[in-house]
């Protein structure tokens, strides 16, 4: 149990900093024992980092397309770069109501706006 509390802890941390828990592998983190426990939370901490790492670069080249248009453009660019930090918001709040469902047991609520 305070292995799982331990794992879940973690997950939700990188959750919260803009990640997404990867399920299976969180499953089976809680199932195994430290050593290989471990391991595996290494490699749910560099997925969840990739794919922050590619969000980032994704809105890097948004902003420098945005910074870089002229009149109309400029306004569909704007719109571009908001659209992309909302799409991220609403996946990071959608992947902590899957967390919370999963760690309640499928007794939790759901977090949606």
């Amino acid at each position: 149990m305070r292995r799982l509390a331990l794992v879940t802890s973690i997950a939700l941390i990188l959750v919260a900093q803009g990640g997404r828990a990867p399920w299976g592998l969180l499953a089976n983190v809680a199932a195994q024992g430290p050593g290989s426990a471990m391991q595996d939370m290494k490699k749910m901490h560099e997925q969840m980092m990739a794919e922050m790492k590619a969000g980032d670069a994704k809105l890097d080249a948004l902003v420098s397309d945005m910074n870089a248009a002229a009149d109309n453009a400029k306004v569909n660019a704007v719109a571009a770069v908001v659209t992309e930090l909302v799409r991220q918001h609403k996946a990071m709040h959608e992947h902590m109501g899957q967390m919370h469902q999963h760690m309640m047991g499928g007794r939790g609520m759901m977090m949606k706006e």
